[in-house]
């Protein structure tokens, strides 16, 4: 049978001839094609500037990206970066939020709550009024070197010169069972949606059924995203053991594939919780796209709540094709719940608005998303709203950075670096 997702390829791979295939794809799989701008291919530097120039409001996500960065990204779980994430502070310096595993940031002693106060031998001010957020961290290509100066409090300035490179995703850094008035509570940080994520997954979950835990906490305040197949996999872990069979989530495509709208059902796994009464989720204004599909998804089937902030807002996916060395990522469809709710274009909002506490760790119960998540199961309420913690982190402003990048707007605008891909494939 003719494969409706097959749309050729370029006549060649001049820049010319990938523009015009992709105004082409655009115009039979976008989901917004209707409303299409009229523009000549022709006048565009590159096939990603064409697609940016056809998106349509709300679309901030369509692009053109190296094919050989997203399978790195997507299939092995890997990232070039420096290694560290930062959040915006409400008097518009920069504090640092996580560090990864094997990273050249670790390796200068960096740490979660760590004040940047230069980067690129600019201060973050600087940074600012200049725009220089697009070059001062560099190309993305392994063996860039980017000088940093972070403060500790209480500390003397400490300096170092951070190297890119290959990281890999850490995708559940996190894991542990707490005792709640004598019931078992999971809770995990759940960092990305990559193939890479599924076996520590289930293991995490079969881990769960063994310590007889009936409600989560899902910690997602990282996660931009990633692979459908893998938040299908969550929902599964979550509710598969009382919504067998019942719908998982709808697939809805724009006019040139609506004939491909398909749903998809709830499977029993192995490491499916037992019984669950209750799943709590953790997130921020970086908490996007297979996310949210999962909080969206899981709402039907058992009672959830949220903590923290109201989510970046992608209710839409992509379909991924590759031509010459590139992959195009134009959204294609809307996602929708078993009760056919979807279009969260604003976000999904928290019920309990808690900042990220850049004071303790992840996964420490003092730190205070976990604290509140803890709280809410164990009495049913929300805490009162928390003081300010030192640095301004818990301000409505506060804005989430990819690993060493710098601040972005939430939600993120699309950029050509590896960071930029986010989305369902």
């Amino acid at each position: 049978m003719e494969d409706p997702f097959d749309f050729g390829d370029p006549r060649s791979c001049e820049v010319a001839d990938q523009n015009e295939w992709v105004y082409g794809l655009m115009q039979d799989a976008y989901l917004w094609a209707p409303d299409l701008p009229e523009i000549d291919p022709l006048e565009y530097e590159s096939a990603n500037a064409t697609m940016a120039a056809l998106r349509v409001d709300p679309d901030r996500w369509s692009r053109v990206g190296d094919k050989a960065k997203t399978a790195k990204l997507f299939e092995e779980g890997k990232i070039i970066g420096l290694g560290f994430r930062t959040r915006r502070n409400a008097d518009g310096g920069l504090t640092v939020s996580w560090v990864s595993a094997g990273s050249s940031a670790l390796a200068a002693g960096m740490k979660r709550g760590d004040r940047m106060e230069t980067i690129g031998g600019f201060t973050i001010a600087q940074i600012d009024a200049d725009d220089r957020w697009d070059d001062v961290y560099g190309t993305d290509e392994p063996g860039v070197t980017v000088a940093v100066e972070f403060t500790r409090k209480g500390e003397a300035p400490q300096r170092a010169t951070l190297v890119k490179e290959w990281l890999d995703i850490e995708t559940v850094p996190v894991h542990e069972v707490f005792d709640i008035g004598g019931d078992a509570v999971g809770y995990l940080m759940f960092n990305s949606f990559v193939d890479t994520a599924p076996e520590p997954l289930d293991a995490v979950f079969e881990g769960f059924v063994e310590a007889g835990v009936d409600r989560v906490i899902v910690d997602l305040r990282y996660n931009g995203g990633g692979r459908i197949a893998v938040a299908r996999q969550l929902v599964d872990l979550l509710v598969g053991d009382i919504a067998d069979g019942e719908t998982n989530y709808e697939v809805a495509y724009g006019p040139g594939l609506d004939d491909q709208d398909t749903a998809r059902s709830v499977s029993r796994l192995d490491g499916s919780i037992r019984a669950p009464r209750e799943v709590v989720f953790i997130t921020t204004g970086s908490t996007l796209s297979a996310s949210e599909l999962v909080i969206n998804a899981v709402r039907p089937h058992v009672p959830i709540k949220i903590v923290g902030d109201t989510t970046g807002g992608k209710p839409v996916g992509s379909h991924q094709w590759e031509f010459c060395d590139k992959v195009a990522q134009p959204i294609t469809f809307r996602l929708l719940n078993a009760e056919g709710v979807g279009d969260y274009f604003d976000g999904i909002v928290a019920d309990c608005i808690e900042g990220d506490d850049l004071e303790h760790d992840v996964g420490d119960v003092r730190e205070g998303a976990l604290a509140h998540a803890l709280h809410l199961i164990s009495t049913g309420e929300c805490q009162p709203p928390p003081p300010q913690r030192g640095g301004g982190d818990d301000d409505a402003e506060a804005q989430d950075a990819a690993p060493g990048t710098g601040p972005r707007l939430l939600p993120p605008p699309v950029h050509d670096d590896i960071e930029g891909v986010r989305g369902f494939f």
